[in-house]
């Protein structure tokens, strides 16, 4: 399962097919523009979020070896 939280490309490629979109749109194309700058934070927000150092104690595996 893909971590939206850390994936930048991922908010990069929606912003990508958003601008295409609006590329080709008659109608609302000022709006879908604005929704691929919103992709565009989340992939920033997300790159910080995975450089982040994790602190201490906050990690729990989901599983532990026996």
């Amino acid at each position: 399962m893909t971590d939206f939280l850390t994936n930048a490309d991922h908010w990069r490629k929606r912003a990508e097919q958003t601008r295409a979109l609006a590329a080709n749109a008659v109608k609302d194309q000022g709006r879908l523009l604005k929704v691929a700058e919103e992709y565009d934070r989340l992939a920033a927000h997300a790159e910080q979020r995975r450089s982040a150092p994790v602190p201490a104690g906050s990690y729990v595996p989901a599983s532990r070896p026996e």
